[in-house]
């Protein structure tokens, strides 16, 4: 087939301008999708958990009543359960510093997808957390006893005798809930 001088130029152009033209559209198409996948990544997205220490919920005990929280301390295991705790708290609480740790696989809390704690905050605190507790130290036995974790659960106040043990329980789905935390490098 014989191509005219003319229609082969008419050709040129077309193959000089067509190219720009997909790659404009290709960009604004790309640029769309990407501005709404990333709205739909944003809204479905959970904002980082700020985690609190047993000390600051036992500072304002009703206020966190029947919440949801990510609770920073140290996690002891023992025969007759396990804890979450500090030594001491600033300012001193009438009642000892630790929320009793009740697994619930049914009626705890369910943390989103991607559980997420906001590293800042909890760099912060846990630095602050470890200066004032300290591990225990066991003669015999494990020491995975006393451990450095985040535990994510319902704060649920006790009464009775049971709040002479720990002033409130926290309500946790499973082990899988629980984050270990480490002073190593």
């Amino acid at each position: 087939m014989d191509v005219t001088d003319r229609e082969f130029e008419r050709s040129i152009l077309f193959l000089r301008t067509m190219p720009h033209r997909v790659q404009g559209n290709t960009a604004i198409g790309r640029s769309i999708s990407l501005a709404l996948f990333v709205a739909a990544f944003a809204i479905a997205a959970d904002p980082p958990i700020p985690p609190v220490t047993v000390c600051e919920i036992l500072a304002d005990l009703p206020a966190h009543e029947g919440k949801d929280v990510a609770v920073l301390g140290r996690y002891s295991f023992r025969h007759d359960g396990r804890w979450i705790g500090e030594q001491s708290c600033e300012p001193a609480t009438a009642v000892p510093p630790m929320l009793w740790l009740t697994e619930d696989s049914a009626a705890g809390p369910k943390p989103s997808a991607n559980l997420e704690f906001d590293v800042a905050v909890l760099n912060k605190k846990f630095a602050g957390l470890t200066r004032r507790t300290s591990l225990g130290k066991f003669r015999f036995g494990n020491p995975e006893y006393d451990r450095w974790a985040v535990v994510y659960g319902r704060v649920v106040s006790r009464k009775g005798d049971a709040a002479q043990k720990a002033p409130a329980d926290l309500v946790f789905r499973g082990d899988g809930v629980i984050v270990f935390l480490t002073t190593e490098r």
